[in-house]
């Protein structure tokens, strides 16, 4: 399993983290999957709360083999916010490693 490191979580309801738990069960799995040596995975949650609707950005950081992965997006809803970051991530792992094409067969 991945070292999961969080910071800026303890703004959220109860909800939201068992939400944020589900997703990351999900995008964890899919991540150790095309990135066989993963050694951490640090996520920042910032709320920005400017007079009205609240706004979240959230940084990730991939480590691994010594290098690192970095993501970043903003959104007015949560969990769209995290599903964004996992996919950046996602596709930054495919743009380096081109896992897709390493998995066709050959023809």
């Amino acid at each position: 399993m991945v070292n999961l490191q969080t910071m800026g979580f303890e703004v959220l309801t109860e909800k939201t983290k068992n939400e944020f738990q589900k997703l990351w069960e999900e995008y964890s799995k899919k991540i150790e999957r095309k990135l066989k040596n993963v050694e951490s995975i640090k996520i920042h949650l910032k709320e920005h709360n400017h007079g009205g609707k609240t706004k979240f950005s959230i940084h990730a950081v991939v480590n691994y083999s010594g290098k690192s992965i970095k993501a970043e997006a903003v959104d007015w809803d949560l969990k769209r916010t995290f599903h964004k970051v996992f996919n950046k991530i996602e596709n930054e792992i495919e743009h380096i490693f081109h896992v897709s094409e390493q998995n066709k067969r050959a023809t």
